[in-house]
């Protein structure tokens, strides 16, 4: 290799080096991380196993994230179907957020199995547990709506 080819190929094998460095995208967390530090500005994603073939959905609840500290900028699913069942399907949910402010807030997601939720959704309104009519049974621990807390503390950069 001529001199000059070598002095041309080391700023190019260090730029495609880091040209990677800080492009992989929004940090992921996943159910068990509930402490969460960004910075502001930073983008980032709550990912949570979903069952749907058990009727299964999650839900941002109340009360919502302080605002002026964290936004939700969309929420998408990737669902794996199984090609003979109608509605089958297990997969994961994604909240995506953008950190705009200093300070901590909490982000509340409900975990809904089939019937376990009352409210809008995402049409609107809340989502809350549903009452249990007086005089039923408490259902099964894995039949409940569970909450569950993140707690995000964005930073000035």
């Amino acid at each position: 290799m001529t001199s000059a080819l070598r002095r041309l190929a080391l700023p190019a094998l260090l730029m495609t080096l880091l040209a990677g460095c800080g492009l992989t995208g929004p940090d992921t967390y996943e159910l068990g991380e509930k402490d969460i530090q960004v910075d502001e500005g930073e983008e980032f994603t709550l990912s949570v196993p979903v069952d749907t073939a058990m009727g299964e959905w999650w839900y941002l609840t109340s009360p919502e994230p302080d605002p002026d500290v964290v936004r939700k900028t969309d929420k998408r699913e990737d669902i794996e179907a199984d090609d003979d069942a109608v509605g089958s399907g297990s997969g994961t949910d994604f909240f995506d957020f953008k950190a705009v402010g200093p300070g901590t807030t909490k982000i509340r997601l409900i975990q809904c199995p089939h019937g376990a939720c009352a409210g809008g959704g995402d049409a609107g309104g809340p989502v809350t547990p549903s009452a249990v009519p007086s005089g039923s049974p408490t259902p099964a621990e894995k039949y409940r709506a569970t909450i569950h807390t993140y707690t995000v503390t964005v930073s000035k950069p």
